[in-house]
């Protein structure tokens, strides 16, 4: 049986989120084949380790457990005395800063362990909105248009600033955090008065920040997995009766609506995944990623917007779902799917020499 280290919690404002993917991850799991050993990541960063799972969980309070003292004891501790190495396994659930950053998976690295999803620098890309945005560009892949400001420049002469966006942009836009996700501190921007508070907002969760037009058109989603030979779902989109894809319609919203597949042409479906595994490709995503695109009503154009590369995997979330749908598969085939990826990406990574002789 592999020994399963389940990371979850976390410094990051979608710590929340992070303990409702766990939960979901925990129940899906084939336990004749892991044991499960939940990690507690709590909101200084002190790892807190749970000992094994050997039930489900009925109530997310069952997997957190506040601890007290040093991060760096909290870490050291576990490895001393809880870490068994043999046919180990990471499994990140922590979404946004210090793990879908590619923090964490240099940690990993460095540790020589082998662990679920991206590596560090599709880790690092993916999660920075405007260095993606650059890559995509550089790439040929189609996006929306968009205006990166930092803090600096904002503090410096916001007037100017603002001025930019409304000539490249215009006055409707999404405002958003670079390294920030589950739309946590994005604001769409209906008229220029409001640029300059959404902006506020946004430099709450970074010093980079991303102005991007409103596309007016489907807001959809695609699961694309693997390492090498990729593969990727039925595109999903919601139904919402927000005004935009918020934190609260992902994870809290029972309205929301999960539409999959998306009522898209046959030769649609093909292009959308086409783009969505083009993107995962020269992102260098490894083991899974959500890839968000827009289907663009005037013309039909597929424009990319974001990458995922935790994505969300509570019980309501697309990417589980979106599995399930397309390969007539259950949850806990797509977690077995992951985990051999990883082992897969680690004999790669093993297969490498550090050696010049």
């Amino acid at each position: 049986m592999k020994n399963l280290y389940l990371l979850y919690g976390g410094k990051s404002a979608e710590h929340e989120i992070s303990v409702l993917t766990a939960k979901s991850v925990i129940n899906n799991l084939d336990r004749n084949k892991y044991k499960i050993f939940p990690i507690y990541v709590d909101k200084c960063g002190r790892w807190n380790y749970l000992g094994e799972n050997t039930k489900n969980i009925e109530n997310e309070s069952e997997i957190v457990l506040e601890g007290s003292g040093a991060v760096c004891d909290s870490i050291s501790k576990f490895f001393a005395n809880d870490f068994v190495n043999e046919n180990a396994i990471f499994f990140p659930a922590m979404h946004g800063t210090f793990s879908e950053d590619g923090t964490i998976q240099g940690f990993f690295d460095i540790m020589d362990i082998a662990y679920v999803g991206n590596n560090v620098l599709s880790s690092a890309v993916c999660m920075d909105k405007g260095t993606a945005n650059d890559v995509f560009a550089g790439n040929g892949i189609l996006q929306p248009e968009y205006y990166l400001v930092t803090k600096y420049e904002f503090d410096k002469d916001k007037d100017k600033q603002i001025k930019n966006i409304l000539e490249k942009i215009g006055e409707v836009s999404f405002v958003k955090p670079c390294n920030a996700g589950s739309s946590v501190g994005v604001t769409k921007v209906n008229k220029k008065e409001e640029i300059e508070s959404a902006l506020i907002e946004a430099f709450k969760f970074d010093t980079r920040v991303l102005v991007e037009e409103a596309v007016v058109g489907d807001e959809l989603q695609v699961l694309v997995m693997g390492n090498n030979v990729l593969k990727a779902s039925l595109p999903g989109g919601v139904k919402v009766t927000r005004e935009f894809f918020d934190y609260e319609a992902k994870y809290l919203d029972e309205t929301t609506d999960h539409i999959i597949p998306w009522d898209l042409s046959e030769e649609e479906i093909k292009e959308i995944q086409s783009v969505a595994k083009r993107a995962y490709a020269v992102t260098n995503c490894k083991g899974f990623a959500r890839v968000d695109i827009f289907v663009r009503d005037s013309d039909r154009k597929m424009l990319v917007n974001e990458i995922n590369t935790i994505p969300g995997m509570t019980a309501v979330s697309m990417a589980p779902a979106m599995y399930m749908k397309t390969f007539d598969k259950t949850y806990s085939d797509f977690l077995d799917e992951l985990i051999e990826l990883a082992i897969e990406n680690k004999k790669e990574k093993d297969s490498l020499t550090t050696n010049r002789g």
